[in-house]
């Protein structure tokens, strides 16, 4: 079962009108006049463009107080990459909407300050073009289960399902969507003064 995100209820389009799917892994599917199924001239659009969002792709959880050291880590993860597909679904000729399927996955370590191994890892799917809308930023939980014996995996989260209603300005491809670990101030302060630390002046 996929999480939705439905920016706009289109479920009358999906049974009225045709559905061009354009497959890719999200690295963009290249322009194409279809001359079979869907007829001479159908172009099917690029999807559009999804990113791991700078400074939020690492989180860093502490246990509560006023530790900071390694050993009051509860848990650390980094968003590593994500697949997935886009639909184009059509009416009159023209692309009313784009159905976005993600699946993120990132490698995440329980520290030594872990009370359980069932972790609850916050994300979000942003898409800047709708903000300040409320469908503009839409959080969502991994729940993780550790095996015992590892405390370091790779986890892969269930199928993300994205519909943007689109119009003669935002017509799909023009749109980004990114892809962010749920932080606070302070864990964004940190992610930010670790990657300057690395830097050679």
């Amino acid at each position: 079962m996929s999480k939705k995100l439905k920016i706009n209820p289109i479920t009358q389009f999906m049974k009225q009108y045709l559905i061009v799917a354009c497959v890719v892994l999200l690295l963009g599917c290249a322009n194409s006049s279809d001359t079979g199924l869907w007829g001479k001239g159908v172009v099917v659009p690029q999807c559009p463009v999804v990113q791991l969002l700078k400074d939020t792709d690492i989180i860093t959880v502490y246990k509560k107080g006023l530790g900071r050291d390694i050993t009051d880590i509860r848990y650390e993860a980094e968003l590593k990459s994500f697949t997935g597909n886009c639909e184009y679904i059509w009416e009159k000729s023209k692309n009313k909407a784009v159905k976005v399927i993600l699946r993120v996955s990132f490698d995440i370590t329980i520290g030594p300050s872990a009370e359980t191994r069932n972790l609850s890892v916050p994300y979000f799917i942003a898409i800047p073009i709708y903000y300040p809308a409320p469908y503009g930023k839409q959080e969502f939980v991994a729940n993780i289960k550790f095996p015992e014996n590892q405390n370091t995996i790779s986890y892969v989260d269930e199928d993300l399902e994205i519909i943007i209603p689109l119009d003669e300005k935002n017509l799909g491809p023009n749109i980004k969507i990114y892809i962010g670990f749920k932080l606070t101030p302070e864990q964004l302060r940190g992610n930010r003064l670790k990657k300057q630390s690395l830097r050679i002046n």
